[in-house]
């Protein structure tokens, strides 16, 4: 119409005059270039994937486990603080008062315990003293490595073995000397009492036992010998310090798993 621009139609029209269309040789070179961009960029994002994939699984070095004792830092091995996670109620934790140096197995066990780890193959014993905390309780907890996660199943079997074969009054010497911290509640104290446990793992390649010593941080105080008619309560007054001693066994073999895992970020901090 008169007045009105003439419109315009924009699209793919004809081939101009004397042009060609492409011939099946290009149209093949376009396809293979197309394929050989879009590979690369698959292969790519497979990788990128993978690795997100891998970062957040939990992912555990087996080998890590049996040489970690020799890995960790002594206060990552013996964190300041020891409490039952595994149960919801406020429970007794307990507070680390020093850390061993030595890790001789000789000098650092004790009793039928000593002989049993020299037979599994005792190869260092890292060790800790603490104190719960009321304060009227001190104990040692000993971190005992031997040849094998086997060995050290065997070696804890053997030791309980040796406590229930014992007479219910006549107790089995405790596994560890207690270890006693100058100026702290745990100065002086007395071994009552102890318990073995295997250090548990998602793995079988870490040959880890806990040996703990428990007692007594009042040594007024004559445990077992009570006067008159209490006199009979005197031997389960002292048989409860080898049930201290193990529910500390407990909880830190529960807990130390978690270390070797990477899974407890707050032992060592």
């Amino acid at each position: 119409m008169p007045g009105q621009y003439p419109q315009q139609h924009v699209g793919f029209g004809a081939p101009p005059p004397g042009g060609r269309r492409p011939g099946r040789a290009a149209r093949g070179w376009g396809a293979a270039l197309i394929v050989l961009g879009v590979f690369p960029l698959l292969a790519g994002l497979l990788v990128v994937g993978v690795a997100f994939s891998n970062s957040k699984s939990d992912e555990f070095n087996q080998e890590f486990a049996a040489k970690s004792w020799h890995n960790l830092r002594s206060d990552q091995i013996f964190p300041a603080h020891l409490e039952d996670t595994s149960i919801i109620q406020k429970n007794t934790g307990w507070t680390r008062q020093g850390i061993l140096g030595d890790g001789s197995c000789e000098k650092n066990l004790k009793g039928p315990f000593r002989e049993q780890a020299k037979t599994a193959g005792c190869v260092r014993v890292m060790a800790a003293t603490y104190v719960d905390d009321t304060g009227k309780t001190a104990a040692t907890v000993a971190l005992v490595v031997t040849r094998s996660y086997k060995d050290a199943e065997a070696l804890a079997g053997e030791f309980e073995s040796t406590v229930v074969d014992r007479k219910a009054n006549d107790l089995v010497e405790p596994p560890v000397p207690p270890l006693a911290v100058a100026r702290t509640p745990a100065a002086e104290w007395q071994a009552f009492g102890g318990a073995v446990r295997a250090v548990g793992l998602s793995t079988t390649s870490a040959p880890f036992v806990v040996a703990v010593t428990a007692g007594p941080t009042d040594l007024n105080r004559h445990y077992g010998k009570l006067p008159g008619d209490w006199e009979h309560e005197g031997p389960p007054e002292v048989r409860v310090f080898p049930k201290i001693a193990d529910h500390l066994a407990g909880i830190y073999s529960r807990s130390f798993p978690n270390v070797i895992e990477g899974k407890e970020k707050s032992w060592g901090a």
